[in-house]
């Protein structure tokens, strides 16, 4: 397993003091033997919007555990997790100019809450830039979430429904 990002991240205040935490590794790649731990330990973040067996088919057919990427502290325990999927967005938008593009969906990212605010999050949303021969990557964001925002910081919104947010970022525009 290739280890992708292994730093110490800035703390956003001076007399913010660092918590257990901060060393952490993204690496890409979860085995199949990691997979159901993966999906148990993020559905307690997704337990209100989604029933537990159509969250587990979801995951479980959707997500590319390849290019997937996990946050583990120093004894390999689960912090974060990046799944990604092969889907691309011209198949769900109807939008055949971005037939010319390889996209990567970015279909769940879920950061322990003992380790947020530490810049985890944003490392794990620029792992995928990290990727061979990725142009962009998109994803769908529950609105009740309320965290728009955020993906806006970097991303553009391409579309919405009544409970949906559908962005997108390119990576080299």
């Amino acid at each position: 397993m290739k280890v992708l990002i292994k730093k110490v991240p800035k703390l956003k205040k001076a007399n913010m003091i660092p918590n257990k935490h901060i060393n952490l590794e993204i690496k890409q790649g979860i085995p199949k033997t990691e997979r159901n731990n993966a999906i148990e330990w993020s559905f307690e973040y997704f337990r209100e919007f989604v029933d537990k067996e159509n969250y587990y088919s979801l995951l479980s057919s959707e997500t590319n555990w390849d290019i997937s990427a996990k946050l583990v502290d120093e004894n390999n325990k689960l912090m974060g997790l990046y799944l990604l999927g092969n889907k691309q967005l011209s198949s769900v938008i109807g939008d055949n100019e971005l037939d010319f593009f390889k996209g990567v969906e970015g279909i769940m990212l879920i950061v322990d809450k003992s380790a947020r605010e530490l810049g985890w999050g944003n490392r794990l949303k620029d792992y995928p830039k990290t990727l061979d021969g990725i142009d962009y990557i998109w994803g769908s964001q529950f609105k009740s979430l309320n965290n728009l925002r955020d993906w806006l910081k970097r991303r553009k919104l391409i579309c919405e429904t009544k409970y949906i947010n559908v962005t997108m970022e390119f990576f080299n525009e």
